[in-house]
Parts: C-alpha cells; sequence; structure tokens
C-alpha cells in the first residue's frame, strides 16, 4: 500500500470517529435527564437489580403511593435511638452519647429518679431515646423521652411535655400469673433432667438448696430416681416467660422413699418449705458444705497418706479444686479462725447445743472471719486449699459435739423450725390447696393462676 494510500484511510477513520461522537453527544442531548428510580438505588444500596421484560410489567410492580395521611404520619414520626450500655456508663453517659444536650439529660435523669433509680442501670442494657423528626429531612430534632426495661414487669421513662418539663413514666407489661408443673425421672442429674423437663434454671436452684438438707446430690440419688414440682411464673401475651414466681412444691422420690416440701409464709415475712408433718427442710446444719464435692476419705481409722501409719481420721475430706467456696454449715459464731499447724489455715464454728463444726486445709480464710464473728448458714467463710498436712487440695470437715469430733453422716441433724398452734392449721390449708393444684395440672402444664377454679388447662 502506498503512503498516499494509507495517509487517506487514516483521514477517512479520524473522520468517521469525529461524527459518530458527535451523533452520540446529540442523542444525549435529545434525551431528558436520567432519573434513578428504584432499581438505581438498589444499585446504590450494592443489591441487584430486579429488570422488568415490559413497560406493563414495571408498572404492575410499581409500588402503591402513599396516601396524604401516610405521608403526614411518615414526615411527624419520631426518631427512636436504641443505646446499648457500656461497662461503667451512667444514665448521663448513655443520654450524652446519643446525642441529648447536657442540661435536658440532667432534667430527664431527675425526673426518672422517681420511678427508677439511675443507679441500677446495668451494662448491656438497652436505653431507648426518642427525638422529635428533623425538619430538614436528615438528622433528628429536639429530644422528648427516654425509657428503658426497669424489669421484666416494667417499663419506666422520662418524657417532655408540651411546656418542655420532664416527667417520669412507668409502664406495667400485660403478663398473667400462671401454676406450672413439671415432673420426670432422672437420668444423670437433678440439674440436667429438671432443665431437659422444661423447668427454669432459678426454679432448678430453688429445688437443690431446699432439697441438699435432706439430699447428698453427689451419692443419695440413682438414675431412676423421680422429681416433681410446682411453681409460678408470669407470661408476656406471646406464651414466653419473662419473670420467675415462687417454688411451691418439690418432691423427689429416692429409690422409693419420697421427700416433698411444700413452700409456706408465716404471714410475718417469714418464708420457708416444709414436710408434710410441718417440719421445716431446713436443718441445724448442711449436710455438705461445699458444692460438687465427693468424699475422697470418710470418718473412722485409716492408714495415714503422710504419717505412714493407722490413725483415727476425725472427719470427712471432700475432694474439690482449690478456691471453691466453704459455707458455714449453720448459724453460729467463729471460735477459732487461723493457721493451726496440721490442720493449716482452719476456722471452728460453734452452733449452740453443744455443736460445733471445724473446717481445715483452706487456702484462705475469707475476709472478716474473726473470733467472735457472727455468721449465718451458707455465708462463705473460706476457700479450698491445701495448706497444713495435706497432699492436695481438699476440704477437711468436722462435727463437734462438745471437743469431741463425731461422723457428719450418722448424726441425725435436727429440724430448725416445728409449726404449732394456728400455724400448724393454716400450713395444712396450704398443703391441701397444692395438692389439689396437682391433681387440676398435669405434668409438662400450666394454668392460668385466675383459672384455677376452672377446668382449661394450658399445654407447656
Amino acid at each position: 500500500m502506498t503512503p498516499r494510500v494509507t495517509a487517506k484511510i487514516k483521514r477517512s477513520l479520524k473522520a468517521a470517529a469525529v461524527v459518530g461522537l458527535a451523533g452520540l453527544a446529540a442523542f444525549f442531548v435529545a434525551q431528558p435527564f436520567v432519573q434513578i428510580d428504584d432499581h438505581g438505588r438498589d444499585y446504590l444500596d450494592g443489591k441487584a437489580p430486579t429488570f422488568m421484560d415490559s413497560e406493563a410489567e414495571h408498572s404492575a410492580m410499581a409500588r402503591p403511593e402513599l396516601t396524604d395521611s401516610e405521608s403526614e404520619d411518615r414526615a411527624t414520626r419520631p426518631v427512636e435511638t436504641h443505646v446499648k450500655v457500656g461497662s461503667g456508663d451512667t444514665l448521663s453517659d448513655v443520654l450524652l452519647r446519643a446525642g441529648v444536650d447536657g442540661v435536658e439529660a440532667s432534667q430527664a435523669i431527675d425526673a426518672l429518679r422517681g420511678v427508677f433509680n439511675p443507679r441500677a442501670l446495668k451494662a448491656g442494657q438497652k436505653v431507648k431515646v426518642t427525638f422529635e423528626r428533623s425538619p430538614h429531612g436528615f438528622g433528628h430534632g429536639g429530644f422528648q423521652m427516654v425509657s428503658l426495661n426497669a424489669d421484666a414487669m416494667r417499663v419506666v421513662g422520662a418524657a417532655k411535655d408540651a411546656n418542655g418539663h420532664f416527667s417520669g413514666i412507668e409502664t406495667q407489661k400485660q403478663v398473667s400469673k400462671q401454676v406450672a408443673h413439671n415432673s420426670g425421672q432422672i437420668k444423670s442429674s437433678l440439674f440436667e433432667s429438671a432443665q431437659n423437663a422444661g423447668v427454669p434454671i432459678p426454679i432448678v436452684m430453688a429445688m437443690i438448696k431446699a432439697l441438699s438438707y435432706d439430699v447428698d446430690f453427689q451419692r443419695d440419688i440413682q438414675s431412676g430416681d423421680e422429681f416433681s414440682v410446682v411453681y409460678e411464673g408470669f407470661y408476656d401475651t406471646k406464651g414466653r416467660l419473662v419473670q420467675q414466681g415462687e417454688m411451691l412444691y418439690a418432691a423427689i422420690n429416692l429409690a422409693g422413699t419420697p421427700i416433698a416440701m411444700y413452700r409456706f409464709d408465716n404471714g410475718q415475712g417469714t418464708v420457708e418449705y416444709f414436710n408434710e408433718k410441718g417440719e421445716s427442710v431446713k436443718k441445724a446444719l448442711l449436710k455438705t458444705p461445699v458444692d460438687g464435692a465427693r468424699i475422697t476419705s470418710g470418718f473412722g481409722m485409716r492408714n495415714h497418706p503422710i504419717l505412714g501409719f493407722t490413725k483415727m481420721h476425725k472427719g470427712i475430706d471432700f475432694g474439690v479444686p482449690t478456691g471453691t467456696p466453704i459455707q458455714a454449715a449453720g448459724d453460729g459464731a467463729v471460735e477459732i479462725a487461723g493457721f493451726n499447724g496440721s490442720y493449716g489455715n482452719y476456722v471452728r464454728l460453734r452452733h449452740g447445743s453443744n455443736v460445733g463444726t471445724a473446717y481445715a486445709h483452706m487456702s484462705r480464710i475469707a475476709t472478716g472471719i474473726k473470733p467472735g464473728k457472727h455468721v449465718s448458714q451458707g455465708q462463705i467463710i473460706g476457700f479450698v486449699g491445701t495448706t497444713g498436712r495435706s497432699t492436695g487440695a481438699h476440704l477437711h470437715y468436722e462435727v463437734l459435739r462438745g471437743d469431741t469430733q463425731i461422723n457428719p453422716l450418722s448424726m441425725k441433724m435436727p429440724t430448725s423450725t416445728r409449726l404449732a398452734g394456728r400455724d400448724l392449721e393454716r400450713f395444712k390449708a396450704v398443703k391441701r390447696d397444692t395438692d389439689v393444684l396437682m391433681v387440676k395440672i398435669p405434668p409438662s402444664t400450666r394454668l392460668a393462676a385466675n383459672a384455677l377454679g376452672k377446668s382449661a388447662a394450658l399445654t407447656n
């Protein structure tokens, strides 16, 4: 190809390009401005658009237009912000973080104090802060209200009126009180089996605490033993448990031997559980002063693991990890607290009626436990360790009559209270009512408290 032909071709291509660009520009000039419709917004939002095959299909899929009232409602609807309370946060911190003016935050908190203590705010709790809608279409307007769940039953807050003054508000949630009845067979443990039967954890723990005076959960319970429990609960309109009520009755059948207990309020502020005879299940001493314990050495003669010869073992050793809390077996006063030779860190309590208990080999004694100090049953007095003459972490536990150690497992623990007179008659009436409840409410069901005289049961 000659240079002259090549130059001619280049001039033709350049002219064609200019004409093409001009034509394309003329096309866009002739068109109206392109508007971003809902599909375009999908692109902006990072969503894949849905394309229509025809204008008719596009029209059929178009969103309905808002009515005037709906548009007005949307334009005036308040702006709500939910703020999660952080560790160490005060309510003032939460409101300021949400964008509330400092003066108004203080006014709202002062008004709230009438229905809720702001210091009771907990980390992780959610606080709803409400503002007016901004007239500019972005951000928010003035602060209007703060509200939060005070507990499972109440919503509290502070709201601003038309004059700009704040006042406390309190709303009770719509709940119904119901009584539930669960029973089952124990397979591995009472805790696990009761949970599998639908018993809430707080009620399971109440069962274990009440039964622990008569039952050693490490040794007494066998697979196949049965349990039963009746308790109250407060449920919302969707049937969800929002607050736990009281345990009314609990029973366990150990190899054919039943142990049952009933809740009784004496009307003077004391609530306890009593057996069928009206005797308190609470004993003078706990059967086991540490949770999850297993006996590693019993009471009696044994070959001493350190001294190497046969010697009287005057207590019971419970094998539990270092640091496990040790509870006072009963109400009493501290007689000795400190290091005591081969016992290591040692506490001895006097419980009255010439009965005492002793706790040895502690890693440390609890703060405030010193001679003369009064303690209550279940109070933490120290922590498991291996001080003194010890081969490993355990609690050496003794029960003394006078100054002589006796076998804790063979000692019959006296009950703390026996009902008599009018209290006993009132207890018998409560027991009858509870027994009737168990007949009316089959296991694994619950009945509305206001329908206890009716036959309708609500399945759990």
